[in-house]
C-alpha cells in the first residue's frame, strides 16, 4: 500500500470503511485505515538574547543587515535585530541564511511586532540569540534596561496553540522585588519592571498592547487558530530603578508552557 519514486510518494488502500473523526472533551478519534499518518504534533524552542553581545548595524535592507562584527555567526543561527534599544525599542527576530564576513547577515525571515525596524546606525544592533539566561547588566537610573526572550512553534492542530508565561516571584533582591509595572508602560521615570509581547492579537491578556506585570497565573503572550509551523515571536522584558532602589543582584526565573488547542 506504499510506492514512490524519486519525484512521487504514494499511500494507497481499498475498502475502508467507518472513516472519519470524533472528539469529545477530553478524546478524540480519527476513523479509517491509517488515519492516524498524520499525527498532530506541537514543538517548542525558546531562545534567550545574548545582550552583553551587542553588535553595531550600519544599515538594513529587507532580509539583509550590513555590519562589521559577525564574529561567531553562523548559518542556522537565530539573531535579534533592535532599533534604538530602550523604552521604544522596534526588534525583529531571524534565523540566519547566509554570513558575509565582517560585511552582512542575511536572514530567513523577520519576526517582528508588525513594526520592521528603521536604522540609522544610531543605537542600533544586533544580538546572537544564545543565551542561557537573559541579563540586564548594570542598571543606571531612570534608564530602561531590555532583554529579549523568542521562542519558536511548529503545530499540526487545525485548532492552533496557545503559549504561556509566568513566574512564582518577581524581580527580587533580598526583601526587595521592583515594582511591578501597572500604568501599562515602562518609561524609566520610576521603578518599574514587565514585558510586551509581539503578538499583537491577544484576546486573554494585555501583553500585546501594554507593557504588562508578569504574575504568578499563566498568562497568553502568544496564540494561533491553526495548523503551522515555524511560527517566531517574541516578548520584550522592560525595567528600570531610581536612586531609591536597593543595589543588588536581582533575579526572576520565568516560565513558559506552549499547548495545543483540542
Amino acid at each position: 500500500d506504499t510506492s514512490s519514486s524519486s519525484s512521487y510518494g504514494l499511500r494507497d488502500s481499498l475498502g475502508e470503511t467507518s472513516t472519519g473523526s470524533m472528539s469529545a472533551t477530553d478524546y478524540q478519534v480519527s476513523g479509517g485505515y491509517r488515519a492516524g499518518v498524520f499525527d498532530q504534533i506541537l514543538t517548542f524552542s525558546i531562545l534567550l538574547q545574548n545582550t552583553s553581545s551587542a553588535r553595531a548595524v550600519t544599515a538594513f535592507s529587507g532580509l539583509i543587515l550590513n555590519t562589521l562584527d559577525t564574529s561567531s555567526i553562523s548559518t542556522g543561527d537565530y539573531i535579534a535585530l533592535v532599533q534604538d534599544v530602550g523604552s521604544s525599542q522596534v526588534s525583529a527576530i531571524g534565523k540566519v541564511a547566509s554570513v558575509s564576513t565582517n560585511t552582512s547577515i542575511t536572514v530567513d525571515a523577520w519576526a517582528t511586532n508588525g513594526t520592521t525596524p528603521t536604522i540609522d546606525g544610531t543605537n542600533d544592533y544586533y544580538y546572537p540569540m544564545n543565551s542561557s539566561s537573559v541579563a540586564f547588566g548594570s542598571l543606571a537610573n531612570n534608564v530602561v534596561s531590555t532583554g529579549i526572550i523568542a521562542f519558536e512553534v511548529s503545530v499540526e492542530d487545525s485548532n492552533g496553540y496557545v503559549v504561556q508565561l509566568q513566574s512564582d516571584s518577581g524581580l527580587t533582591s533580598g526583601s526587595h522585588s521592583i515594582t511591578n509595572v501597572s500604568d501599562g508602560s515602562i518609561s524609566g521615570d520610576s521603578e518599574e519592571y514587565g514585558a510586551r509581547s509581539s503578538d499583537t492579537s491577544l484576546s486573554n491578556s494585555t501583553f500585546d498592547t501594554v507593557d504588562t506585570a508578569i504574575s504568578s497565573s499563566y498568562q497568553d503572550i502568544t496564540t494561533g487558530s491553526a495548523t503551522i509551523f515555524n511560527d517566531r515571536h517574541f516578548v520584550i522584558l522592560k525595567v528600570s530603578k531610581t536612586s531609591d532602589t536597593p543595589s543588588g543582584s536581582y533575579t526572576q526565573t520565568i516560565s513558559l508552557i506552549a499547548s495545543g488547542n483540542f
